[in-house]
């Protein structure tokens, strides 16, 4: 399933987990989402508990997570984006 947010796309497994990088992109609103995720992923590495991998479209793995992972995986990019800015 997929749903638009502000026109970005963002894709749900079958039992409702959402895919971490659309999430990211339709946040943030960029197109280059992946390489946030993984210097978010470098940065705050605790994210990486919230985390699953779906076998999707393609021959890699997504992350992907439920809701509550997406809370705390949101809270962590807050912060990074702030953190970013203020340097």
């Amino acid at each position: 399933m997929q749903v638009k947010l502000d026109n970005m796309p963002v894709r749900f497994t079958p039992d409702g987990k959402l895919y971490v990088v659309d999430a990211i992109a339709a946040l943030a609103q960029i197109h280059k989402a992946n390489d946030l995720w993984k210097t978010l992923q470098k940065e705050k590495p605790q994210v990486k508990q919230y985390v699953d991998y779906h076998h999707g479209e393609g021959d890699k793995p997504l992350p992907i997570t439920d809701s509550d992972g997406w809370n705390h995986i949101q809270d962590h990019l807050f912060d990074h984006l702030i953190e970013t800015e203020l340097e």
